[in-house]
């Protein structure tokens, strides 16, 4: 899979300078140096520096490649928890 087949999906992904965990992120665009999200976390940061309630706008933020831990994506299959089926 390459990322660019990515754009316009939503993801996981865990980029540590928004946060520590998982993150959801929607992908808007890829270039070389990086790649363009949209994330709510981000978005809530940024309001509340700015004191802001509310935008206009949504914003789109450029993560270069090596602030991103990962990121994942889905294959249309069902996804189980091992340890719930006692695997």
């Amino acid at each position: 899979m390459q990322l660019s087949e990515c754009v316009g999906k939503t993801i996981v992904a865990m980029i540590p300078f928004i946060d520590q965990s998982f993150q959801i992120v929607t992908v808007c665009g890829v270039e070389v140096g990086g790649v363009w999200i949209q994330s709510q976390s981000l978005t809530n940061k940024m309001l509340g520096s700015l004191q802001e309630a509310s935008l206009s706008i949504t914003p789109v933020f450029f993560v270069p490649y090596g602030q991103i831990v990962f990121l994942a994506s889905h294959v249309p299959q069902t996804a189980l928890n091992e340890r719930a089926f006692g695997v």
